[in-house]
């Protein structure tokens, strides 16, 4: 951990990678704003004290603060970075102005349910359009889901899997390659999931449930994770390579695939059936930026690739931690996107906003959830560093 915190590597990376996806979903509500018809006061990135600003030509104020950790557009009539009214300030528009005037709580409800959708709907674009270059650029790299052996007594054997099975289908997911199934048992551990595999050119259902198993994640620390007992073929590897049209398919594909496979986990950790030994926070994130920028050239006469390819690990992992932020925007959450989005709702079945009050103590309890959130995974990534095992040696 101490090595983490003093490479600038690790610092540089995290800010490369946070700076882009706070800049792509906040210019996806920016976007939505100027098409229908909202002022923008302040467009942010990050927050604390301002280290850039200048203002464009229609009086939106555009600034870099000191901690990139986020980021927000101020409309105006709001009275923060949260978007909460300033009811002052609207009823001294609604009197001297026509219309709504550009004050964005005076648009009509459609308009500012699509402002702030845009936030998230721009992360999942940028995700798809980072995938579909990544994949016309360099094609796809896997191994095919062809078993080669089954561990005794595992899980699979269990299920009933046998060599030379060909799975084509896991959890409701088409299955291209074996790093597919990986990914999908490794977040289920404990939980059923149905697979499809072709068994003499014949299509077999069968039912396995993962068992848990420890791994060594890439920032070198044991993790819990799902696990078979299957094993492929891993010197027989393909190659596919993509045109526009089929890289733009397959980035959609692999961006959904993404969304629905943090919606189960989601579920799954709720139900208590996922280890919270899975769900990071920004330490974490921190960690696997900074290792994801940080990899170790071969020789030196490699650097100049290792650098380029450092680059673009560090796009995809972007592309991916976008799907991830813009999904828990969604969230019905006050003081996130989809609280918003919650009371939008509420506005359109009733003809009126919620009221105030109501508001202010939705956004209060909204902020008290991501705080109490933000603490918890802070404090699960300190306990997966081995910060309380360290101190606990210390004492003993």
């Amino acid at each position: 951990m101490q090595a983490i915190i003093n490479t600038p590597g690790f610092i540089l990376s995290f800010v490369f990678v946070f700076s882009m996806i706070v800049f792509v979903h906040e210019m996806g509500h920016f976007l939505a704003a100027r098409a229908l018809g909202a002022k923008v006061d302040v467009f942010s990135i990050g927050f604390g004290r301002r280290l850039f600003r200048r203002t464009d030509r229609y009086g939106t104020v555009w600034q870099v603060s000191l901690f990139p950790v986020g980021g927000y557009v101020k409309f105006a009539g709001d009275s923060g970075a949260a978007s909460t009214p300033d009811a002052q300030a609207i009823k001294e528009a609604a009197q001297q102005e026509s219309g709504h005037g550009g004050i964005f709580h005076l648009l009509p409800v459609w308009r500012r349910a699509i402002i702030v959708a845009a936030g998230p709907l721009m992360n999942f674009a940028f995700a798809i359009v980072i995938f579909a270059i990544l994949l016309m650029s360099f094609g796809s790299y896997g191994i095919a889901a062809r078993i080669a052996s089954v561990e005794a007594d595992s899980p699979a054997a269990l299920a009933g899997f046998q060599p030379d099975d060909l799975i084509i289908e896991a959890d409701g997911r088409k299955v291209k390659s074996f790093s597919d199934v990986v990914e999908i048992v490794a977040i289920a551990a404990n939980e059923p999931i149905r697979f499809v595999v072709e068994r003499a050119d014949q299509n077999v259902s069968l039912v396995a449930t993962p068992g848990v198993i420890e791994r060594i994640d890439p920032i070198g620390n044991a993790i819990r994770i799902g696990y078979l007992g299957i094993s492929t073929q891993s010197d027989v590897v393909e190659r596919q390579r993509y045109g526009p049209v089929a890289a733009i398919a397959a980035g959609t594909s692999r961006t959904w695939n993404s969304i629905t496979d943090q919606l189960k986990f989601m579920g799954r950790l709720v139900r208590g059936r996922s280890s919270v030994d899975m769900l990071g926070g920004p330490l974490r994130i921190f960690a696997y930026t900074g290792a994801v920028g940080t990899a170790p050239a071969a020789d030196v006469e490699s650097t100049p690739i290792s650098l380029g390819m450092r680059l673009v690990n560090l796009i995809n992992l972007a592309a991916l931690l976008s799907v991830a932020i813009g999904l828990v925007n969604l969230l019905p959450v006050p003081v996130l996107d989809g609280g918003h989005l919650m009371y939008y709702a509420f506005e359109a079945v009733m003809g009126k906003p919620l009221s105030e009050s109501a508001q202010l103590v939705g956004f209060k309890v909204g902020l008290a959830l991501i705080l109490s959130l933000m603490v918890f995974a802070t404090f699960n990534d300190l306990r997966y560093f081995g910060l309380f095992e360290g101190v606990g040696r210390l004492f003993s």
